[in-house]
């Protein structure tokens, strides 16, 4: 082994600390992998089609246009983060310990060896007798080793880096190239075509800096635990975890997604926590949470010009989870809608200029164990949500309900054993997903209708407070005021819902009216369709209104 692999692997040794202790296997399976990412990218002679000497003579701008040749497919600069990134030998990663940097010493190599070969030519042509082409080859030899020191000195190398990504053919991307491979899936050991589920080798060209870190053993790697524990969580429902499949098979595409918003709901110690912590395992980089007061109304609103880190952090991202909302907050339909539809997101980091554009990759999950309240009227999200009740519960001690199942410490530690299964699990529901779509089954979509239901406050209220009539404008026991009718609705909200916040009046015609046609007749508003029954009225001391 050569000194400089020797150096690169100097990270590497067998430690412990605790129960952790670095495997032989866990060392080659990093050797192996540094050695791919080394192999056929270090370069320490100047390409062919390029005159080292004039990249000596052209100073600063010549080392850059140097550097960038040695090391293209190799390092890269971001313009739009401002930093560098690195090819590991199957995706792009950010380059945190700056090798970039470090190896300007393959600059020097190439310069060193120049060095040689002109001192070489300097003694032939003092051989020969050439004393002035002698002279001039010593001249040269002088430069380059200037050179040399200039980048040994402080200094240099940023220097040099810095005109390796400002030059003609420069050492640089815009950014925008980053993650829109939207069909490739790269994981610890290549890259997975999810159109096909074939694998092959990763390139530098396909721009991916969002990976797996699980290695790929593929299609049809085994789970059984995994599998057994998602039909403990879904009650032994088979076509309830052929629906999870798909779900999170769908989510592994990065773009043009279906607009669909899953809530995963259910008390505590359910499973659903562990199944969205696998799932993000396997997945790394490519998922990630979000705070929940993104989908929920904020009431005043932030300014548009303000940073917004937490919009930014959903580029390039394939799955997002917002755990837990507090009980009888709302969402914001309209957030809702913008992060879990297909229009652009806006957004910038702190210290940008100006605002990025950028399209969504991501399938948005809610995991909560209270149902946020929602607006029943708004089609668009009741379209786009997936309610998945999580009904079991998991107890340390003896089950004591049928709901109940004893609990298991080592599960995660039994699952993690299986996270090259859990990912050709995804993999497959990849590809069935494209053939089937998501497809809900008859649970989820009951359970959809039965929250919205729940959310119609004022269907509630007709079903138990009213009595619904054909509509006719010419008869006056059809009708009811429209003051009465708002009136009688807050005196049941008060008694029902709550007791500490009235509902607007203006919000309420607006329901009521996409129910009952309203006319005004004498100088009052009537609804027409629906009477208040007798005994809410006699329960709620409402008699002695006029209908006149």
């Amino acid at each position: 082994m050569s000194t400089q692999e020797n150096q690169s692997l100097a990270g590497f040794s067998l430690c412990e600390d605790g129960d952790n202790v670095m495997q032989l296997s866990e060392i080659r399976e990093m050797v192996e992998a540094r050695a791919k990412a080394e192999q056929g990218t270090r370069k320490n002679t100047a390409p062919r089609n390029l005159n080292v000497m004039e990249c000596v003579m052209a100073e600063d701008v010549g080392l850059g246009e140097l550097y960038a040749k040695i090391q293209r497919g190799r390092f890269v600069f971001n313009r739009q983060s401002r930093e560098w990134m690195e090819f590991n030998g199957v995706h792009w990663q950010l380059d945190t310990m700056e090798r970039s940097k470090t190896r300007v010493a393959d600059v020097v190599s190439v310069l060193l060896k120049e060095a040689q070969k002109v001192g070489v030519q300097a003694s032939e042509a003092m051989r020969d007798g050439n004393e002035e082409i002698a002279k001039m080859y010593e001249s040269q030899q002088k430069t380059i080793m200037n050179r040399v020191r200039r980048l040994r000195r402080k200094g240099g190398p940023e220097a040099c880096l810095e005109f390796a990504q400002i030059q003609e053919d420069p050492l640089a991307i815009k950014g925008d190239e980053i993650d829109q491979e939207q069909w490739l899936l790269a994981c610890k050991n290549g890259v997975i075509d999810l159109q096909t589920g074939e694998f092959r080798d990763g390139k530098p060209e396909d721009f991916i800096l969002k990976a797996s870190t699980v290695r790929w053993e593929g299609i049809d790697c085994p789970a059984p635990n995994w599998e057994k524990f998602l039909l403990e969580i879904m009650s032994d429902d088979a076509e309830m975890v052929d629906y999870l499949r798909r779900l999170f098979g769908s989510t592994l595409r990065g773009g043009d997604k279906e607009h669909i918003l899953p809530m995963f709901f259910g008390d505590g110690r359910n499973g659903k926590t562990v199944l969205v912590e696998m799932v993000s395992e396997v997945l790394g980089s490519l998922v990630g949470p979000i705070p929940s007061e993104m989908l929920l109304d904020q009431g005043m609103q932030r300014s548009a010009d303000a940073p917004s880190p937490s919009v930014m952090s959903l580029r390039g991202l394939r799955a997002v989870f917002a755990s837990e909302t507090d009980e009888g907050r709302r969402f914001s339909a309209s957030r809702c809608k913008w992060y879990s539809g297909g229009d652009h997101l806006v957004g910038r980091w702190p210290n940008d200029k100006r605002p990025i554009t950028f399209p969504p990759t991501h399938t948005l999950f809610l995991l909560t164990n209270h149902k946020p309240h929602a607006p029943s009227s708004d089609f668009a999200f009741w379209d786009r949500l997936q309610v998945v009740f999580f009904e079991r519960r998991f107890v340390k001690g003896e089950p004591q309900k049928p709901n109940e199942l004893p609990r298991d410490p080592n599960l995660k530690d039994k699952l993690r054993q299986e996270l090259p299964g859990i990912l050709a699990w995804l993999v497959r529901g990849c590809l069935e997903w494209q053939q089937d779509g998501v497809n809900p089954p008859p649970k989820v979509l009951a359970a959809t209708d039965e929250y919205r239901r729940d959310e119609d406050l004022l269907s509630i209220f007709i079903d138990e407070c009213c009595l619904t009539v054909e509509p006719d404008e010419k008869d006056p026991t059809t009708r009811v005021n429209a003051t009465e009718f708002y009136d009688a609705f807050v005196k049941w909200y008060g008694q029902n819902i709550s007791k500490k916040k009235n509902f607007p009046q203006r919000k309420f015609g607006k329901l009521a009216q996409e129910k009952f046609p309203k006319r005004k007749v004498g100088g009052k508003n009537w609804y027409y369709g629906v009477l208040l029954s007798p005994d809410f009225k006699s329960e709620m001391g409402l008699f002695g209104k006029s209908d006149d």
